[in-house]
C-alpha cells in the first residue's frame, strides 16, 4: 500500500496517510484536526525546458506527462522525484543542469581530495531532503575537465547553483549543509 506522511501543523505530529483516503479529508490522529488540503496533496514548481515558465504542477500528476501553461512544451519529470543527486558529465550538462525543471545544486568534487570524502554523505542527505524542490548534481572534475575548465574549477569542494540554465552563484570550500539550505532557499 503506498502512504504518505504528513506533518500536522497544529501538534507537528507525523500521521501516515493511505493514499488512496486522501479524498476523505484525513484527521490527525493525534489532535484530530483536518490536515490541510495542501499538505495532502503537494505541488511542484517545474520549469519548462522551452520557455523557462515556472509551472505549478501537482505531485500525482507527474505520471501524466504535464505540459508548460505558456508554450505548451511537455515539461521535463525525469529525476524531480529521486532524492538522489544526478551524476552530471561533459556529456549530460546541458540537458542535466542547463535544462533542469528545478533549480541545481551543483556540487564539483574529486577522488583524491579527502575534504570531498567527507562532504559527499552531506550531498546525499541533501538531495534526499530536497527532493521536488531541486535538483542535485555531482560532478566529478577528473573525469569532466572541460566543464572544470569552462567554469574555471580550481579546487574542490565547490557548490554551484544554477537556476533557469544561468550560474547564479559559486560557493567554495566545504559549506555546511544549513548554509547551502539558506543560498537554495532563495531559488525554490
Amino acid at each position: 500500500m503506498n502512504t504518505s506522511i504528513i506533518v500536522c501543523p497544529h501538534c507537528g505530529t507525523k500521521n501516515r496517510i493511505l493514499l488512496e483516503k486522501k479524498d476523505q479529508h484525513p484527521k490527525c490522529g493525534r489532535c484530530h484536526q483536518p490536515l490541510p488540503e495542501e499538505l495532502l496533496n503537494p505541488v511542484l514548481t517545474l520549469r519548462c525546458s522551452q520557455c523557462r515558465a515556472k509551472n505549478r504542477v501537482p505531485l500525482a500528476k507527474l505520471a501524466d506527462q504535464p505540459k508548460c501553461g505558456r508554450c505548451k512544451a511537455s515539461l521535463p519529470t525525469e529525476h524531480v522525484t529521486d532524492g538522489r543527486p544526478v551524476l552530471v558529465s561533459d556529456g549530460n550538462f546541458a540537458q542535466t543542469v542547463l535544462q533542469s525543471p528545478q533549480p541545481v545544486l551543483l556540487y564539483a568534487w574529486a577522488s583524491w581530495c579527502s575534504v570531498c570524502s567527507g562532504i559527499n554523505s552531506t550531498v546525499d542527505q541533501l538531495a534526499q531532503e530536497t527532493k521536488g524542490k531541486l535538483r542535485v548534481g555531482k560532478l566529478n572534475i577528473e573525469a569532466n575537465p572541460e566543464l572544470a575548465n569552462r567554469y574555471n574549477i580550481l579546487s574542490v569542494p565547490a557548490f554551484f547553483i544554477f537556476d533557469a540554465g544561468q550560474l547564479k552563484e559559486h560557493l567554495p570550500g566545504a559549506v555546511p549543509k544549513y548554509d547551502l539550505m539558506m543560498k537554495m532557499a532563495t531559488y525554490i
